[in-house]
């Protein structure tokens, strides 16, 4: 397997909504899910032959990615793992242990620190936090379809200098790697998220190398836990197993369908709900493909596979 990473450096709003499914044009997501960017290369992929080449890659596990994860500057950042160590939880204040647990991610550099004080030496939380934006909320006023026209609340993140996300994928066969990078190029000038019609989710890609301690944890496949870099689902066949002796939050996936030959107007996709990025299982595995249309023109894909890390206690 090869490892690459790819920075995306917004240059514009991007508008991402969150995972309760409710109506969510209020507040916006700093990041994106993998399903969520499996989506948009698919939309960006459709109309010629590089559709179903994508949809098979990832279908046999040719092709992962994780999560569209945060930078700042040169320290890239984890989610944080979802683990319940017992009695071994150190004694100490308890304002430190609800700060530690209210953080979403963990610095690269501070990963294997962060792990060894869910045993015993405390971790300063200031030490782990770090500022990647603002959410910004601007009032529009509808007019289409309204008498008298209403105003609305609009969210979206607005990135910080030196500050984006950035998405780790693997690949077996050359050919997969390159119609990925292909993909992420033209959906970087497309957009991906909400308000695209407005110019927002626009991205510049760069390719870089994985670092080598966040390498070597993407390919412990030894360790006791390992933990989900992006959403993911197991096949139904295999759920049991996976999620046995595992720590694993689920997240609503669900959405409308962008697609102007599925049906007349647009529809939304049927729910399910998938293992969040942290959750730590007892071994890795490959995500199913499951398809959520219903009585469509065609199928409508939500790619249950994604990358691990390796998490020793």
């Amino acid at each position: 397997m090869e490892y690459s990473l790819y920075r995306l450096n917004f240059t514009t709003f991007l508008h991402i909504g969150e995972d309760n499914g409710a109506v969510s044009l209020d507040s916006s997501r700093m990041t994106i899910h993998a399903d969520t960017l499996f989506a948009a290369l698919c939309c960006e992929a459709a109309g010629d032959e590089r559709l179903g080449e994508l949809v098979e890659y990832f279908r046999e596990g040719t092709l992962a990615i994780s999560d569209a994860l945060p930078y700042a500057w040169d320290e890239l950042y984890l989610p944080r793992p979802v683990l319940f160590t017992g009695n071994r939880r150190r004694e100490g204040d308890a304002a430190i242990k609800k700060a530690l647990k209210g953080l979403e991610y963990i610095p690269l550099s501070l990963f294997g620190e962060y792990l060894r004080g869910l045993n015993q030496a405390e971790v300063e939380p200031d030490k782990l936090k770090a500022c990647f934006g603002q959410q910004v909320v601007t009032t529009r006023v509808a007019l289409k379809g309204k008498n008298p026209p209403l105003p609305y609340h609009l969210a979206a993140w607005r990135f910080a200098t030196g500050c984006g996300l950035y998405i780790i994928a693997c690949w077996e066969q050359e050919a997969a790697g390159q119609l990925l990078a292909s993909l992420l190029t033209g959906l970087g000038l497309t957009g991906i998220g909400g308000k695209q019609s407005s110019g927002w989710g626009k991205f510049e890609v760069s390719r870089d190398s994985v670092p080598t301690e966040l390498l070597k944890l993407l390919k412990d496949e030894e360790a006791p836990y390992q933990m989900l870099l992006g959403t993911a689902l197991p096949p139904d066949s295999e759920l049991d197993e996976v999620l046995e002796d595992g720590w694993y939050p689920l997240v609503r996936r669900g959405g409308f369908i962008c697609s102007a030959t599925y049906a007349p107007g647009q529809l939304k996709k049927r729910t399910i709900y998938m293992l969040a990025p942290g959750s730590c299982l007892r071994r890795r595995f490959k995500g199913g493909m499951f398809d959520l249309s219903d009585n469509g023109a065609h199928p409508v894909w939500r790619c249950g596979n994604s990358l691990f890390v390796g998490v020793n206690l």
